[in-house]
């Protein structure tokens, strides 16, 4: 059976939902208002269904047009990815591997990576996925992405690779003034009364922060999630509250002194990164090779405070 939508039709709805606007949507695609509106007539006369309303001065899909949009955005992200693999081969004579990073939004290491990178494998192109910062094992068995690098413990043997690039201490990080800045580590009392801003764990099996930081016995009472770390970044530069990171992600801060950071009990909390792909793929395959690169990175300690680089063997 042949769809009687086409893929204009489908980056038209796509559009239509990201703006709300016919003429935006329009813009966006780079045609005019007249042929977007005969489009999207076009393409409710083949389904026999409406697929817009407007609400007020927006235009928005109608529940049936989400459902056909919401169907369609995986297969034509999955499309426009293959396209861009074919592409960067045949131009370029190169690999394109999908990487994504767990938690963190933050790759102040990866251009030094990838200079390295360059060296060490010189036909391999590497493209990030964002979709993997909240979802990493499961963008990595989507096949959204080739590599994900995670902390944690690992589980689901069977579906994945786990190759263990080091551990790094979860901190809490603070201005230079904050009065917990004069501690010389940080018990779960200091901040029971205290703003503490969490970047969010990822919503997977096997992330939760019970799972990896295990359960206090003090509970916090101001505790704030936010999923952007810049945000909660700069917030603490102008000393409002804490935040709990892994070590590297705010290492350029503490590297200009804007952030300093305090470990978490006497002894401190690791987390255990690791580089992760689906099982079974060839040590020759292209996202072995990039997994082995992280792991070489990741013994480089002479690069300092910039990178996501562990003093510690893998």
């Amino acid at each position: 059976m042949i769809p009687r939508l086409t893929i204009s039709h489908l980056a038209l709805l796509r559009a239509i939902a990201e703006t709300q606007s016919l003429t935006a949507a329009a813009a966006r695609l780079g045609i005019t208002q007249s042929a977007a509106s005969h489009r999207l007539k076009e393409a409710e006369r083949r389904v026999g269904f409406r697929l817009m309303r407007k609400v007020n001065h927006l235009v928005m899909l109608t529940d049936e047009g989400e459902r056909v949009r919401a169907f369609s955005e995986s297969f034509m992200d999955d499309l426009a990815r293959l396209e861009l693999d074919l592409e960067t081969a045949y131009n370029e004579k190169q690999t394109v591997v999908r990487m994504g990073q767990a938690t963190y939004s933050r790759y102040h290491w990866l251009p030094a990576f990838l200079k390295m990178l360059e060296g060490l494998e010189p036909n391999l192109s590497v493209d990030l996925a964002g979709k993997a910062t909240f979802q990493p094992l499961a963008s990595l068995s989507q096949g959204v992405v080739d590599v994900v690098t995670v902390y944690g413990r690992p589980f689901q043997q069977s579906k994945f690779t786990w190759m263990k690039m080091g551990p790094d201490p979860l901190v809490v990080a603070m201005a230079p003034d904050h009065r917990l800045a004069e501690e010389e580590y940080i018990e779960p009392h200091h901040l029971v009364d205290e703003r503490v801003y969490a970047y969010p764990f990822a919503s997977e099996r096997g992330f939760e922060w019970e799972t990896v930081v295990g359960v206090t016995d003090t509970p916090l009472r101001r505790v704030t999630t936010m999923p952007t770390p810049e945000a909660v970044i700069d917030l603490l530069r102008m000393g409002f509250g804490v935040g709990v990171f892994s070590k590297w992600a705010v290492e350029p801060e503490l590297a200009d002194g804007t952030l300093v950071s305090r470990p978490l009990g006497a002894d401190g909390v690791d987390l255990d990164w690791w580089a992760v792909l689906r099982a079974g793929e060839p040590e020759e395959s292209a996202p072995s090779r990039l997994a082995q690169a992280l792991l070489r990175w990741n013994t480089r300690t002479e690069d300092g405070l910039s990178t996501l680089g562990f003093d510690t063997d893998p």
